[in-house]
């Protein structure tokens, strides 16, 4: 029997836990604090954040965690930014100053530094935590937020632009038990965190997730996962964290996937150590889904967005749909309207310094999509990005990015056309030499043989500086700007420009 932590005394959420009266936001977050002492009383010495060599049990986790909610308390700063790599710092400091009532800044470690600037200015954050410091900001203009808001996450867009959206705890844990639900049946006990955890959907899907389950989360450095920036990834360097922390359980990209089934067809990593791949982000091809099924890696497609929390729908894990999301989670109502989907039952709180887009009873996403004969969610593209050929023909270009990322010899893909464009593929290699035209159209081939006509590329041409977030022709989490990509390479994007 584990042995029993003091009865606490601790007020989360400016709230007594023993107290009768809540408001249901507070509620939630004493029950994940409470839950969170109950790990740590039947299970003390389970490891709940490990970093490297050092790890911090659940009843360690607990001592921690009221050591820092009381020094917020005593606090007068109500708005944190956080900025540090994936760490226990991080996660530390990020549910004690949930659970103190204060307001959480995520800081992305890719943003740049204006957008950077910009994101501390525009949420009036008052203090900035840092990896070894608490560096007091001088705040003269701290915006309104909506009533209830404990995170501010920030998304750079498409623009480059940083807009915050505010969530309240409500938004946050009613994802987390969502979520819990979906993969009641999963025998997970470690995850890996692979995105930064200022990107919401690792925040909440991987760490309080796991947390709230009583599982391990492991946590490192992009130096020892092998990436750099946002698209960059050292595969042999990526298999030897893999195989020396053994997770079960992780979030990926598109990109990332192709890397695991890639690693397990070589022999360079087990498929048979994890448990649970979830994929996010961008399309994900059939072709990728197939391969990794025939080497029984358990990857399941999920969709969502800042704007309801993270999570939306997801696959159920034992018996994934290829080409969906999965059915909708149960704190979310999905409906088709004029092809678009459109969310509620968790909408968030609002975008800051926009008054007149708080408290929204609905989320139009912006994406396209249908549902299947038995409920899956499938999402047909971006409503702005999609290419409407000379004959009328809808193109999704993240479909054809997809298929052409298959091939090892393509580093990136960016694809554009119009009523009076041909189909045009921007492609970074990986490698160059004298032979890469030859392997590029040899892939263009192959690709094209996949497509009806109507997608089929008509045009291609190289590349030779990668899309980054430097050039500003990439978003932190790895999406293409492609108004950027369009006028950076707009010579090459002609209807005279012919098949090479």
């Amino acid at each position: 029997m584990g042995r029993l932590l003091p009865t606490s005394t601790t007020r989360i959420g400016g709230l007594d836990p023993s107290g009768a009266t809540r408001r249901k936001g507070n509620g939630m977050l004493i029950s994940f604090y409470q839950r969170l002492r109950q790990h740590a009383v039947l299970n003390p010495d389970q490891v709940a954040l490990r970093e490297h060599e050092q790890a911090l049990s659940y009843s360690e986790l607990i001592a921690a965690l009221d050591e820092r909610i009381e020094h917020y308390q005593q606090q007068p700063e109500q708005r944190f930014a956080l900025e540090a790599s994936n760490s226990i710092r991080w996660v530390v400091h990020d549910l004690a100053l949930l659970f103190a009532g204060r307001v959480v800044v995520p800081v992305p470690p890719f943003f740049t530094a204006q957008q950077r600037s910009d994101l501390l200015r525009d949420s009036g954050a008052q203090v900035l935590i840092t990896e070894t410091d608490s560096i007091f900001i001088a705040s003269d203009d701290s915006p309104d937020l909506p009533n209830g808001t404990v995170k501010i996450t920030y998304t750079s867009g498409s623009t480059g632009s940083p807009k915050g959206v505010c969530l309240s705890a409500e938004n946050l844990l009613n994802t987390v038990t969502a979520l819990a639900d979906r993969l009641s049946e999963v025998a997970v006990n470690r995850h890996l965190a692979i995105m930064p955890l200022a990107v919401l959907l690792e925040n909440i899907a991987g760490v309080y997730l796991s947390l709230w389950l009583g599982h391990e989360v492991q946590l490192a450095s992009n130096r020892v996962l092998g990436l750099s920036g946002s698209s960059s990834l050292d595969l042999s360097v990526f298999f030897q964290a893999l195989n020396t922390f053994q997770p079960e359980s992780l979030i990926l990209t598109p990109g990332l996937a192709a890397a695991i089934v890639a690693g397990s067809q070589m022999g360079a990593i087990s498929a048979n150590q994890f448990k649970l791949l979830a994929v996010g982000g961008a399309r994900l091809p059939d072709t990728l889904e197939h391969a990794a099924q025939l080497l029984n890696l358990p990857l399941a497609q999920g969709y969502g967005l800042s704007e309801f929390g993270s999570v939306v729908a997801f696959n159920h894990p034992d018996a994934p749909v290829i080409g969906t999301v999965g059915p909708p989670l149960n704190h979310a109502e999905v409906v088709i309207r004029n092809g678009e989907i459109v969310v509620t039952g968790n909408c968030m709180l609002g975008y800051l310094n926009q008054p007149s887009s708080w408290y929204p009873q609905e989320i139009l996403t912006g994406d396209f999509g249908e549902f299947d004969p038995v409920g899956n969610l499938k999402v047909l593209g971006r409503k702005k990005n999609t290419i409407v050929t000379s004959f009328g023909r809808n193109v999704d270009p993240e479909w054809l990015e997809g298929l052409l990322m298959l091939h090892s010899e393509v580093l990136q893909a960016a694809v554009f056309g119009s009523e009076e464009h041909l189909l045009t593929a921007l492609i970074v290699c990986r490698d160059s030499d004298a032979k890469t035209a030859a392997k590029i159209t040899e892939v263009v081939a192959a690709v094209n043989h996949q497509l009806p006509d109507y997608a089929q590329l008509q045009a291609w041409h190289l590349i030779h500086d990668e899309f980054s977030v430097a050039n500003q022709q990439l978003t932190g989490t790895g999406r293409l700007r492609r108004d950027a990509i369009a006028h950076a390479h707009r010579h090459l994007l002609n209807p005279i420009n012919s098949c090479v």
